[in-house]
């Protein structure tokens, strides 16, 4: 009796404690990385306002000491609305034989802490304020980690998102010492951005070389004001780069399409961005394949020759300013009828459409050209509407001028 009355007290101790053990567990939800926990439990020094994000803790050695540090992805400043967040990140590094009060100094004996590193946010310098993300992010660790146990990385490139499936935010950190931490740079566009490495090859196990934002302007067609940045390539195929001295290259700056261009712009400023960017419309257009018309072909001003040409994609044009028309009026005249029959097809049907005899609308664009000489050019286009029922409105090139 008495033994089985102990039995039933040693199996309650063990439950009152593994439960006990749950709930501290569960206030933060510490994650794992193969399988092994953090080295020692975090929830006396995790702020309570952090929320750590599920699957984004990673062991590896940061500092280059050999042993290994820990990177904790977590959420914070969660708003009013449901969530929606930010998100941050810290490194926590295992200080051995250091006494708290004096971390500074080396003591003989084997005392132990965790001190934290922040990467985002920190308002201290070498960090780019800011935040890794909102919505989630991917880490990637250069050189690559292929051995989990023998993990070694001297970059962390940090992608952020922003409730979408293409990231906006790229952070990237490097120890940079005991009294600095880890220093980053950091770059951001509110639609999106493309990260490159060397080799100008996006989404490989490469440290990141080039980047390019896409910052969505107050226009109607959609144009981003795209920015380029730079930094040093590596020497060697397999090294990292000399240092995050990543700079704006103003000479690519351009206007472009925040997602690429449509085959066929709704709006008169958009057919001529499409143009300028190396895009043709698509097949059945009774201009061919151009947003040109004949008549604006014959006539185009000299250095502007080569935009009838079909392709002129591997040279974009780079856009530096758009000047756009408002409305034409509130009731279109009636248009110009005529009929098309597509080029190289005789059997073909012809094609009935109707040419806007409304005001044309007038574009004005600032571009710099190959040699580098910026030029301000003055587009006429005019509506162009076919009769099948299941057809778009169109706008059609008719006259390019340098005034």
């Amino acid at each position: 009796m008495r033994f089985s009355r102990i039995v039933i007290i040693v199996l309650a101790v063990i439950a009152g404690g593994l439960l006990i053990f749950s709930s501290l567990r569960s206030r933060v939800s510490l994650p794992t990385a193969g399988g092994t926990n953090l080295p020692l439990d975090l929830q006396t020094i995790i702020p309570a306002s952090w929320k750590v994000v599920p699957g984004q803790y990673k062991a590896c050695d940061f500092d280059g000491d050999g042993e290994k540090e820990y990177l904790v992805i977590y959420s914070y400043d969660a708003g009013a609305v449901a969530d929606r967040s930010l998100i941050g990140g810290v490194v926590y590094d295992l200080q051995v034989n250091r006494p708290p009060q004096a971390p500074g100094v080396e003591a003989p004996y084997r005392p132990a802490f965790m001190t934290p590193y922040r990467l985002l946010p920190d308002m201290y310098g070498g960090k780019g304020q800011g935040y890794l993300g909102q919505s989630r992010v991917t880490v990637a660790l250069f050189p690559p980690v292929t051995d989990v146990a023998k993990c070694r990385a001297g970059e962390i490139a940090i992608y952020g998102y922003s409730y979408d499936t293409l990231p906006t935010t790229l952070s990237i950190f490097r120890w940079a010492g005991e009294l600095l931490g880890y220093v980053g740079w950091q770059a951001q566009g509110n639609v999106r951005l493309v990260a490159l490495d060397a080799e100008g090859k996006a989404g490989t196990d490469k440290p990141v070389v080039s980047v390019y934002t896409y910052n969505q302007l107050n226009q109607r067609s959609l144009l981003c004001a795209v920015r380029a940045y730079r930094r040093t390539p590596p020497i060697g195929k397999d090294e990292l780069p000399a240092g995050l001295d990543f700079a704006e290259i103003q000479a690519e700056y351009t206007m472009d399409f925040c997602y690429g261009a449509p085959k066929d712009p709704a709006y008169p400023e958009g057919v001529v961005v499409a143009l300028l960017r190396g895009q043709n419309p698509p097949e059945g257009s009774p201009t061919g394949a151009s947003y040109l018309t004949a008549d604006a072909q014959a006539a185009l001003p000299a250095g502007l020759a080569f935009l009838k040409e079909a392709k002129r994609d591997k040279h974009p044009i780079r856009v530096l300013s758009v000047s756009t028309p408002g409305s034409l009026g509130w009731y279109p005249p009636q248009g110009t009828r005529f009929t098309w029959t597509p080029p190289g097809t005789p059997s073909a049907t012809p094609q009935v459409w109707w040419m806007g005899n409304d005001a044309p609308a007038q574009v004005e664009t600032e571009i710099a050209l190959s040699d580098g000489t910026v030029r301000l050019v003055r587009w006429t286009l005019v509506s162009f509407s076919s009769e099948k029922a299941n057809a778009d409105l169109i706008w059609r090139i008719t006259r390019v001028e340098l005034p």
